[in-house]
């Protein structure tokens, strides 16, 4: 997820609002792929040994990082650091922490290679880390299945809704108050880059 070099007071002001972080997740309901998030994703974790030097470990606070580089007027991207390739977020920087950052003088800018604040930085990028699983997010509302899914990794373009009218029939109405009632991959499946989890969305599950 990349950011265009603007001050931090608006930066934090954009990440702060729930009404930001849900425009952030907002083409979680799309089924075609957004360039920008596709993009990063299919560059590999992975920094080629010509690229090495370039790479600097930080171990920060992401958003303190993010601050930082928004404070030099660069823009920024952000990726995970494991092998796992893991979407991040910056609505939720505050739960992640930079281990590396590659600076890229030429377009004004920085990656910044990232892990949950509660795992060890990898000794270099794209190491292996044992993956996480997919949280359970049936009954819970839509809004609070996508915040889950994204945090857990998944990139919001890979993320599709289905919506059913009372009598079991796909509808267009969607809102995110309604309750997920099927999800795939279940819970507890081990996560992974590729997946693509779907959720069903009802007014509400009682009854189902």
């Amino acid at each position: 997820m990349s950011f265009a070099s603007i001050p931090w007071g608006q930066t934090r002001r954009v990440l702060a609002g729930s009404a930001a972080a849900l425009a952030i997740l907002g083409s979680a309901t799309a089924c075609g792929h957004q360039g920008t998030t596709g993009e990063e994703r299919t560059e590999s974790t992975e920094v080629r040994a010509t690229d090495e030097a370039s790479v600097r470990r930080v171990d920060l606070p992401l958003d303190t990082a993010m601050k930082a580089a928004a404070d030099q007027g660069k823009g920024f991207s952000l990726r995970d650091a494991t092998s796992l390739g893991r979407y991040i977020s910056p609505a939720y920087a505050s739960r992640f922490k930079a281990c590396f950052e590659r600076q890229k003088p030429n377009l004004k800018a920085v990656d910044f290679f990232v892990v949950r604040r509660s795992e060890k930085c990898p000794l270099r990028v794209g190491d292996d880390m044992p993956p996480g699983t997919t949280p359970k997010v049936l009954g819970v509302t839509l809004r609070k299945a996508v915040h889950q899914l994204v945090e857990a990794g998944f990139a919001p373009d890979h993320i599709s809704v289905d919506t059913l009218d009372a009598k079991g029939h796909k509808t267009n109405e969607r809102h995110w108050s309604w309750e997920v009632c099927t999800q795939n991959p279940t819970a507890g499946t081990p996560f992974s880059a590729a997946l693509k989890p779907k959720l069903v969305v009802k007014a509400s599950c009682s009854g189902n």
